[in-house]
């Protein structure tokens, strides 16, 4: 008698059934991929420049920041940081060594300061407080490369012993401090925003100069209009 083999059932056709399955897993790795991408940090930068081109010009029709409310509002303007002194002396260099102020600017850097100096025989004439056409001209290019930092600058003005005498205005202190002022009337008439101290210390600093060079050189430097920059920010 002969053993029948056992018949095991063929299995059918394979269908499609795992397709469910796997396009139910890509709906989620999909789900999850833009949820991560909308918790991401937007660039503000590359977002105000889609918005730009999206209003065509116009920054009034989608506003990213609060306008403020009240009429009475104070505007505000952006104030550069204050620069470190090292870096800030060479910018100075470079932007003053112009040929139009060939022997007009001196620019020294100290410790905890940088001092641009600017002889009154370039800004006024003798004894007087009001400053000449060709003075204009330098205060502009010194304006121009300090509006490009927001360090704390004072203003000094300087006379020489013997004090300088004219009519009108026969007193060292107020001389130097009228011219520090005439100075500084100029900065704002062309636009610099910061806020410099005025000074006059007329003859007071007369004995830091150096004493080994010839009298008549050292009256000339005493004659002078500091701009002193400090380290600290602008007050602004």
């Amino acid at each position: 008698m002969t053993r029948q083999r056992p018949r095991f059932p063929v299995p059918a056709q394979a269908s499609g059934v795992w397709l469910i399955t796997f396009a139910d897993i890509s709906a989620l790795l999909l789900a999850f991929f833009v949820m991560i991408f909308s918790m991401s940090t937007l660039e503000l930068d590359k977002w105000e420049a889609v918005i730009s081109r999206m209003t065509k010009g116009d920054p009034s029709a989608i506003q990213l920041r609060p306008a403020p409310v009240s009429a009475n509002s104070i505007p505000t303007v952006d104030i550069p940081p204050a620069l470190p002194l090292g870096y800030l002396a060479r910018v100075l260099n470079e932007k003053l060594r112009e040929p139009s102020l060939a022997g007009q600017v001196e620019i020294h850097q100290l410790d905890k300061m940088i001092v641009v100096s600017l002889p009154t025989q370039v800004l006024f004439l003798p004894g007087k407080a009001e400053l000449t056409p060709n003075a204009r001209n330098a205060i502009f290019q010194v304006s121009s490369a300090l509006s490009q930092i927001g360090n704390q600058i004072d203003i000094q003005g300087h006379t020489a012993p013997p004090a300088d005498q004219s009519t009108g205005v026969d007193w060292k202190w107020r001389l130097s401090l009228a011219r520090a002022a005439a100075v500084g009337d100029e900065l704002k008439r062309i636009g610099y925003r910061g806020n410099p101290a005025v000074l006059g210390l007329a003859d007071s600093r007369y004995r830091y100069l150096d004493s080994g060079i010839a009298e008549e050189r050292r009256l000339g430097l005493a004659r002078r209009v500091d701009f002193v920059i400090h380290p600290t920010e602008s007050e602004s």
